[in-house]
């Protein structure tokens, strides 16, 4: 299968694919959502979900540990 033949995969029948290279994976393809949310949806919905102590400390938890795989974005202009 070709990368086109997986982009209409993707597209038309909703399949997610890993692209992988030597056994490393490097990107994922998934369906394109319009019911995505941004960020602040996000918070919004976060504050009316009720979320017992146990819950909220496990979703702090996993924000942090997130953040600390995250790498510093680069700026393309320096």
């Amino acid at each position: 299968m070709n990368f086109a033949d997986c982009l209409k995969r993707v597209y038309h029948q909703h399949e997610s694919y890993e692209l992988v290279n030597n056994g490393i994976a490097y990107a994922h393809l998934v369906p394109a959502n319009e019911e995505s949310c941004n960020t602040h949806e996000l918070a919004d919905d976060l504050d009316e979900a009720e979320l017992s102590a146990a819950d909220r400390r496990v979703l702090a938890s996993g924000v942090c540990k997130g953040r600390k795989i995250l790498k510093a974005l680069k700026n393309p202009w320096a």
